[in-house]
């Protein structure tokens, strides 16, 4: 049975590589698709043809503003029905290289587009999902949330942001039976990648390493966060809440069975380290 029959998903940034797979897999288990876009309209997915073409939508419009948000989702709902499950993968990489040269209104650009961005689509859908008591937010973080990168200041900043709102906002709705999480795509190539390619050195070495490393594996398979995607919109995640899981990294098609021991530890979380 599909898990996520007739559940309405809104899913930004859905023309990447990451957005148009978990687009895929989530109208695979029967959701009702609300796919938003600022620059490049979504491609028909293959599944959208027959039975499933009154199942897929399109909206326009950019996360970092909240008018635009704001009407979008009222747009959604009025066309589609309450958003039940969000998943924002609207993000940029912003300025790459030393700190010293970076633009600072590009710098401050990619916090307005992932961190506010996050913040303005979970202001929007929070109180229909608040009525009805039940919803799942799932916000994409990414290389540097969890540790430091140096010559992605504005990045890894933003996106380490975005874990900590998903955390702080978990615990916050948790009563209202909203889960609200992260998630750590993995290195997939797309035009983020794009981008580090063409910033080279200024990366840092760092980034050198990981292009290799992409060069030589291909790097992620965007359909394994979409996996993760799909397991956190459905019910098997059950009350998983306010963590950060990695597509790649972490062993999540088990989670299932241990969720309530993941509860009671802060596995998943941001956690400063003593040093002593």
């Amino acid at each position: 049975m599909a898990q996520l029959s007739g559940k309405v998903c809104l899913i930004t940034g859905a023309s990447g590589a990451i957005g148009s797979a978990i687009a895929r897999q989530l109208h695979k288990e029967g959701a009702h698709l609300a796919l938003g876009f600022r620059t490049t309209k979504p491609e028909p997915l293959r599944e959208e043809s027959g039975a499933g073409s009154d199942r897929v939508s399109r909206f326009y419009f950019d996360v970092a503003d909240w008018k635009q948000v704001r009407d979008a989702v009222q747009a959604v709902e009025s066309k589609l029905g309450q958003v039940d499950v969000l998943v924002n993968c609207a993000g940029v990489v912003g300025p790459i290289g030393p700190f010293e040269t970076s633009d600072v209104c590009d710098w401050a650009k990619t916090v307005e587009i992932n961190l506010l961005g996050s913040m303005y689509l979970a202001r929007a859908v929070v109180p229909g999902m608040m009525a009805r008591r039940q919803g799942k937010i799932i916000l994409l973080s990414g290389g540097g949330a969890a540790y430091a990168r140096p010559f992605f200041t504005s990045y890894s900043s933003s996106k380490a942001a975005v874990v900590r709102f998903a955390e702080s906002l978990a615990q916050e709705l948790e009563e209202a039976n909203i889960q609200v999480n992260a998630v750590a795509p993995g290195a997939v190539k797309s035009h983020m990648w794009d981008q580090m390619r063409a910033a080279g050195a200024s990366g840092g070495p760092k980034l050198l390493e990981e292009l290799k490393r992409m060069d030589e594996t291909g790097g992620a398979a965007p359909e394994r966060a979409a996996g993760l995607v799909v397991f956190l919109a459905s019910e098997r995640s059950s009350k998983l809440t306010g963590r950060l899981l990695s597509a790649v990294w972490d062993d999540w098609e088990q989670l299932e069975n241990h969720i309530e021991k993941i509860r009671s530890s802060d596995a998943g979380t941001l956690r400063r380290v003593p040093l002593t």
